[in-house]
């Protein structure tokens, strides 16, 4: 599949069938969304469909999680005319920091940090990473942001899995994903109807 082709008809989440299947064993996650990153009005399409439920929400920051967060992240606060925070892997920031441990989708223990001189009790955040898998980041992220005072707005993602931890996000906060109705199944799943049109690497 061209990575650089661009149907005359995008429908929401056309550009979902350039993220790219998993090859290299079960350490991994099972696909890799930022092919579609590679494809500038796919990228354009994605951030606009996330942003698109929050623009006539009052934002004051957009929050991104360390590290494929960062861009989309990035993108959205140029998008919604924001500025952008980054939430890092601890160990990163040279500056005071608050720190949250939390587990990953594959079950590891690890701690996210953010600089405490930015969020204050009454800012708005707008939280965006690039998939909701278990939950685990996500969730932390919402905790270290609140412990700070500020308040979660929304989440943006490209993909939330119906998993418990997908599931209670959802239910909890506002959210937009990239994943049309019909499509949900197969993100569950974790395998994608799309990928058959990947060639193989040899």
């Amino acid at each position: 599949m061209d990575v650089f082709a661009v149907p005359a008809d995008r429908q929401k989440g056309w550009y979902l069938s350039l993220m790219a299947p998993n090859t290299k064993g079960p350490q991994f996650a099972w696909l890799d969304p930022s092919r579609l990153y590679c494809n500038s009005q796919a990228l354009a399409d994605c951030v606009n469909d996330l942003a698109g439920p929050f623009q006539s929400d009052i934002v004051d920051l957009v929050a991104g999680i360390d590290a494929m967060g960062f861009i989309l992240g990035a993108a959205m606060a140029n998008n919604l005319g924001k500025g952008f925070l980054a939430i890092r892997k601890a160990g990163h920031l040279c500056v005071q920091s608050q720190n949250q441990n939390y587990s990953d989708y594959s079950g590891r223990e690890k701690t996210m940090e953010v600089r405490v001189d930015v969020l204050k009790p009454g800012l708005r955040v707008l939280l965006v990473d690039q998939w909701i898998e278990t939950g685990g980041t996500m969730k932390a992220a919402i905790q270290l942001v609140e412990s700070l005072g500020a308040t979660v707005v929304g989440v943006a993602v490209v993909a939330i899995e119906n998993t418990e931890g997908g599931k209670w996000i959802k239910e909890n906060y506002k959210f937009s994903h990239c994943i049309p109705q019909e499509l949900q199944p197969q993100i569950d799943g974790k395998h994608l109807a799309s990928f058959k049109n990947h060639k193989k690497l040899n």
